[in-house]
């Protein structure tokens, strides 16, 4: 058997004829989070934002999503999750204790530093990781498709 496709909407049109489709979702939501993991390894392996990276597929839906267990930090007044400074960057910035009296701060030699003043962050890029991973399982996706057969 051989499928290709020319369209988003010629491949909707062929799910919805499909009795497999669940089937289909969780391999493609599968794949989504296997590679979305493995795109995350440069953030820290095994770390937080690593083991936050969760899936679940339901019927005829399927997400991968970051959870903000233990990631939430202060910004301009709210608490938000800090994979969205990973995905998205920052522009270069001052981060200062704010209830402590140190930074804990990571050093070059896999160990922490305590600072007691404010430190110049230059800013970060970002690496949207989590869109990159799904854009390769969605090029690859006639290979899911096959195998749900």
């Amino acid at each position: 058997m051989q499928i290709k496709f020319s369209s988003t909407k010629e491949i909707f049109e062929t799910l919805d004829k499909m009795t497999e489709t669940s089937q289909i979702i969780k391999n493609v939501t599968t794949a989504v989070h296997k590679e979305a993991k493995n795109k995350a390894k440069k953030h820290f392996i095994k770390g937080t934002l690593h083991r936050n990276i969760l899936m679940k597929t339901k019927g005829g839906a399927g997400i991968v999503w970051i959870a903000d267990d233990d990631m939430l930090v202060s910004w301009r007044g709210k608490r938000i999750n800090y994979a969205t400074f990973v995905l998205f960057g920052t522009r270069p910035h001052l981060i200062c204790p704010k209830n402590r009296k140190y930074l804990r701060i990571f050093s070059k030699l896999d160990r922490f530093r305590f600072d007691n003043k404010c430190v110049h962050h230059p800013g970060y890029k970002g690496d949207d990781f989590l869109h990159k991973a799904a854009r390769k399982v969605f090029e690859n996706l006639d290979k899911l498709v096959k195998n749900a057969f």
